[in-house]
C-alpha cells in the first residue's frame, strides 16, 4: 500500500508515469557460492550468476535482471586511520567548513524536516545519540553480522555529524532539531534488504525530506549504479523526496563506456556526494568516485564525529566512542545532507514551502565554493551563499479554504514568478481521484460560494483537473507571459467532495505576485 501511494504521488508530481516498485524481486543465490567450482576464483562464481540472469531475463514475465553483491562494506573508513588529534568538528565553520555555525546563529537546525538514514547499523545507546529518538524502523532487528563486522559504527559516525545533541559534551550535529529515522539494509527479519530499506524509507518520506544513502556498490560506486535502487530514488525524488547518496570510493569514472547503461537511464534527481579534502582548496581525495554526474563533494577525511574510538573511548566505554578520522564518501555525505536540510529549512520559512529534489540540488550547486583540483566530484557547499541566495517567496496563503470530508485541501505554490523561471502550483490534501477546478483571477472580490468564499473571484479562467489516488495535484510550468512586475493573480481550486456541505470543497486562496 506505501508502494502504490508513493507511486500516485511521484505520477501526480511529475506527470510522468512511474514503475511498479511491487514488481521488484530479490532471487537469493547464495547457495552458488559453496559450489565446489567456485574455488577456481571469483571469475567462475561470477560466469554461473550470470547465466542465471540471462535465464531469468529470457522469461516473458521478467523485464530486467540484474546482478547485485550483498554484504558490501559501507563506503567508509579508508586506510590508513590517522588520528587528527584537535578536538574540532571543523566542518561546521567557515571555509573550508560549511558554515553551519553561522547558520546556526539565525536559528536553522533542522526543524520540521524528516531525515532518515539507510545503511547497516547505529550505537543508539551513545551518549550524543541517546537523546535522539531515531525511530528504527518497525519490525526490523539489525543482523548480529552488523555488530560483528563493526559496522554499527560507520551509522553511529554519521549520525554523529548531523544529529548528536546539542549540549554541554561530545559532538554538534548539522540539523540537530531534524527528525530521524534509521533503516537497516541487512536484518533477521529480512535478510540483506537494502532495497526494501530504500523502498521504506522513500515510501515514508513527504515533499522536501530528505533519504541519506550511506552505502556504494561492490565496486565503489554510487548504489544507484543497481537499476532497482535507480528505480526507487527515481519514484522518490519524482514524489519530492530530497535523496542524497554516496558516490563510492572506487575511484570510478562514471562518465566512462563502462557505465553506459546507467547513464542511459537519465538523471535519478538524487545528489550524488563525493569526497574531497579537508582544506580551503576543495580537491578531489583519490579514492573518490568521479564524473559529471556528482553533484557536490564534502569532507572526505579528518572528519571528527561519534564512535569507533579512534580519538577517545572515554571510561572504555562503547557509548563515549569519539573519532577525529572518520572518512570516505560516508563522512562526506552528511555533510552534505546537513548543508541540504538547513537551506530546506530556511526555504520553507521564507517561501512557505521546500524546494523540491533538484531545486534544491541545483541551488546548493549554484551557490557552492568551486572544487580544486582532480578529476569532477563538485563544489562544496556554501551556507552562507545558499541561504542568502534564496528568492522572497511571491506567494501569499490568503486562507478561507472550505473542508471535506478529510480535512481543508491545501493549495501552495513555489517560483519567482519571472519569465523564464521554473516553479509549480500543488493541491494536497484533498479527496483522492476526484473532479476538481482551478479557478484563475486578476483580482480578489470575495464571492459566497457552496458554503464557503470564493476569493480568486471574478476569475478569467478554470482549469478542470482531477485529483490522484493521493488526492493532490502538481502543475510545474515555466513563466513566461510578459506580465510586468507586481501583477497580481490569484489562485483558488473548488474539489468534489461528499463531505462538504455541499459536495464540494475549497482550498485556500493563493495570492501572487509577478516579479
Amino acid at each position: 500500500a506505501a508502494l502504490d501511494a508513493l507511486r500516485q504521488r511521484a505520477a501526480a508530481r511529475s506527470g510522468r508515469a512511474q514503475p511498479d516498485l511491487g514488481g521488484l524481486h530479490a532471487v537469493s543465490l547464495g547457495g552458488v557460492f559453496e559450489h565446489p567450482d567456485a574455488g577456481a576464483g571469483d571469475a567462475v562464481v561470477r560466469a554461473r550468476l550470470s547465466a542465471l540472469g540471462d535465464a531469468l531475463q529470457a522469461l516473458d514475465a521478467v523485464e530486467y535482471a540484474a546482478l547485485e553483491t550483498l554484504g558490501v562494506p559501507p563506503p567508509g573508513d579508508i586506510s590508513p586511520e590517522t588520528p587528527n588529534l584537535q578536538f574540532q568538528q571543523g566542518y561546521r565553520g567557515p571555509n573550508p567548513g560549511i558554515g553551519a555555525d553561522w547558520a546556526a546563529g539565525l536559528g536553522l537546525d533542522g526543524t520540521g524536516l524528516r531525515i532518515s538514514d539507510c545503511e547497516y547499523g547505529w550505537v543508539y545507546s551513545h551518549e550524543d545519540l541517546v537523546d535522539v529518538d531515531l525511530h528504527p524502523e518497525p519490525g526490523q532487528t539489525i543482523h548480529p553480522n552488523v555488530f560483528a563486522n563493526g559496522w554499527e559504527q560507520h551509522g553511529t559516525a554519521a549520525l554523529g555529524e548531523l544529529a548528536a545533541v546539542d549540549n554541554a559534551y561530545g559532538c554538534k550535529g548539522l540539523a540537530p532539531s531534524a527528525e530521524y529515522h534509521t533503516y537497516p539494509e541487512w536484518t533477521q527479519q529480512g535478510g540483506s534488504r537494502r532495497l526494501a530499506a530504500i523502498t521504506n524509507a522513500i515510501a515514508a518520506s513527504d515533499v522536501g525530506d530528505i533519504v541519506l544513502l550511506e552505502m556504494q556498490t561492490a565496486s565503489g560506486g554510487p548504489a544507484e549504479l543497481d537499476t532497482s535502487v535507480w528505480l526507487a530514488v527515481k519514484a522518490g525524488t519524482d514524489a519530492g523526496v530530497v535523496v542524497v547518496g554516496a558516490a563510492g570510493n572506487g575511484n570510478l569514472d562514471l562518465d566512462s563506456p563502462a557505465y553506459a547503461f546507467w547513464q542511459g537511464l537519465g538523471d535519478s534527481g538524487a545528489i550524488l556526494v563525493g569526497a574531497g579534502t579537508a582544506g580551503t582548496t576543495h580537491d578531489k581525495l583519490s579514492f573518490s568516485s568521479h564524473g559529471s554526474r556528482v553533484d557536490l563533494q564534502g569532507w572526505g577525511t579528518a572528519v571528527f564525529t561519534l564512535g569507533y574510538g579512534w580519538y577517545a573511548s572515554y571510561g572504555g566505554d562503547n557509548d563515549q566512542a569519539y573519532t577525529a578520522s572518520f572518512s570516505g564518501t560516508s563522512s562526506a555525505s552528511p555533510i552534505v545532507t546537513g548543508a541540504a536540510a538547513l537551506v530546506q529549512q530556511r526555504a520553507v520559512e521564507k517561501l512557505g514551502l521546500p524546494l523540491g529534489p533538484v531545486e534544491l540540488r541545483e541551488h546548493l550547486v549554484q551557490f557552492s565554493i568551486p572544487q580544486g583540483g582532480g578529476d569532477p566530484i563538485g563544489p562544496f557547499p556554501n551556507l552562507g551563499a545558499a541561504i542568502g541566495n534564496l528568492p522572497d517567496g511571491p506567494w501569499t496563503d490568503l486562507g478561507g479554504a472550505l473542508a471535506g470530508a478529510g480535512g481543508e485541501p491545501r493549495l501552495s505554490g513555489w517560483g519567482a514568478l519571472q519569465d523564464g523561471t521554473p516553479g509549480w502550483i500543488r493541491l494536497d490534501d484533498a479527496a483522492p481521484a476526484a473532479p476538481c477546478l482551478l479557478f484563475v483571477a486578476f483580482q480578489s472580490q470575495p464571492t459566497p460560494f457552496v458554503g464557503g468564499t470564493l476569493q480568486a473571484f471574478p476569475f478569467v479562467l478554470d482549469v478542470p483537473l482531477s485529483t490522484s489516488g493521493s488526492g493532490s495535484v502538481f502543475l510545474p510550468f515555466t513563466w513566461n507571459f510578459g506580465l510586468p512586475p507586481g501583477f497580481e493573480l490569484f489562485l483558488q481550486a473548488a474539489v468534489a467532495d461528499g463531505g462538504a456541505p455541499e459536495g464540494v470543497a475549497l482550498t485556500n486562496a493563493l495570492r501572487g505576485v509577478t516579479g
